[in-house]
């Protein structure tokens, strides 16, 4: 004991309750009781980053949709020539003529462009609505981080005002004679010591606070967001299955879009010439089609690539239909296993009660050191730290079931 005595002592003189580091500035981030979870979600979208890839994302779609409601299938082309024999016999003779080529869709490939269109679109509004789900989980487990750092700071200020009263006490029964000296070093090393814990303890704290304005760019945070499990929701409304069926859809229609392609698109000519002789002149119209020759073989690596992107989108949606399967299922098991955690706790803190009641009694009286009751008391704070810990995980284990289903708040 002498050795640890000895480091004891140095330790309480060295460093006096309240003159270790300065106390740095704590968070605050008060509650708003008319602020719910799915107000917190919606603040974190307007911050999101993403938003800005999805409506350029959706400006694409749109704009391939107003482009399918167009007969053209390219930029029309005007052309102009002159030609004249005044290099030559110098006859007077000249030619001018000028003309504009219009490239037309078929109908067939009209009515493919505009099922693209609009399968992109919806493919589109599918990606905002992952996107949004996305953010939920993010909100959803900032929140329940949030909650356990406050319920552990709450636990660590109790315990470090324990410990001082405690130490009072040691200091007043040492006047009196009733303890020996160590017992009053040894109540000031465990102030010193939960101090230290507490100020990490804040700074954990602070942090995610800290996160969640970054996040949300809020001041508040909800006085209660706890969710309740969903029923059976339908595997086709999940936000991530729609959107990769929207996905597969899309290439769908992008691989019509390539195979009217190939058939031969037709381009009409509209032109106008006028011929001169020195002495007489001569106008004409003329209009012309053409149809250019499709090689199957040319077009083979185009129709090979939109294969590629039907297969590759399909081979997606049934990956995530069997992960979102998995998701669903082991958050279920995580549910019921959250439960059973919290119902022990509970009852582990409870018996962590009453053993320390007893050992506070029976150190009063003289029964005990001061070591046991320290050992008792770090057991019964571990407890509540365990119960804290379980309360906050069950609710974000309900929040990630829904999560997991696929339900934003």
């Amino acid at each position: 004991m002498g050795r640890r005595y000895l480091f004891s002592l140095a330790f309480a003189f060295a460093f006096p309750l309240g003159a270790m580091l300065p106390t740095a500035r704590a968070e605050i981030l008060p509650t708003d009781p008319d602020l719910g979870l799915a107000d917190v979600v919606e603040a974190a979208l307007v911050q999101s980053p993403e938003s800005e890839r999805l409506a350029a994302e959706m400006t694409q779609a749109e704009a391939m949709a107003a482009r399918s409601r167009s007969f053209l299938d390219g930029p029309p082309s005007v052309g102009f020539s002159y030609r004249n024999d005044a290099l030559a016999d110098d006859t007077g003779m000249s030619e001018t003529e000028g003309w504009i080529d219009l490239p037309v869709r078929r109908p067939g490939l009209k009515a493919a462009s505009e099922r693209q269109a609009e399968r992109m679109q919806v493919a589109a509004a599918s990606h905002t609505e992952t996107w949004r789900l996305m953010v939920a989980g993010q909100v959803r487990g900032l929140l329940a981080r949030l909650d356990l750092a406050e319920a552990q700071l709450a636990i660590a200020e109790r315990e470090l005002a324990t410990a001082r009263k405690l130490e009072e006490q040691v200091r007043k029964r040492l006047d009196r004679g009733d303890v020996p000296r160590s017992d009053l070093v040894l109540a000031q090393e465990e102030s010193v010591g939960l101090e230290v814990a507490l100020r990490e303890v804040r700074l954990q704290r602070d942090q995610v606070i800290a996160e969640y304005r970054r996040i949300t760019g809020l001041e508040h945070r909800p006085a209660e967001w706890q969710e309740s499990p969903v029923g059976e929701v339908p595997l086709t409304q999940h936000p991530d299955v729609v959107a990769a069926q929207a996905q597969l859809r899309a290439a769908e229609a992008g691989r019509s879009v390539t195979r009217e392609q190939g058939r031969s698109q037709p381009t009409f000519g509209f032109s106008l010439r006028r011929e001169e002789d020195g002495r007489d002149s001569i106008e004409s119209a003329g209009v012309s089609i053409s149809l250019p020759i499709q090689l199957q073989r040319l077009r083979a690596p185009e129709m090979a690539r939109a294969g590629m992107d039907v297969a590759g989108a399909g081979s997606d949606l049934r990956l995530i239909e069997r992960s979102t399967r998995l998701a669903i299922e082991q958050a279920g098991q995580a549910l019921e296993a959250a439960r059973d955690q919290l119902e022990r706790a509970q009852r582990r803190q409870t018996l962590a009660e009453e053993t320390l009641q007893m050992a506070d009694k029976a150190y009063a009286l003289g029964e005990t050191g001061l070591m046991d009751l320290l050992q008792v008391r770090a057991r019964s704070y571990t407890a509540q730290r365990q119960l804290a810990t379980s309360r906050v995980a069950l609710k974000r284990t309900i929040a990630e079931y829904n999560q997991a289903k696929g339900v934003t708040p």
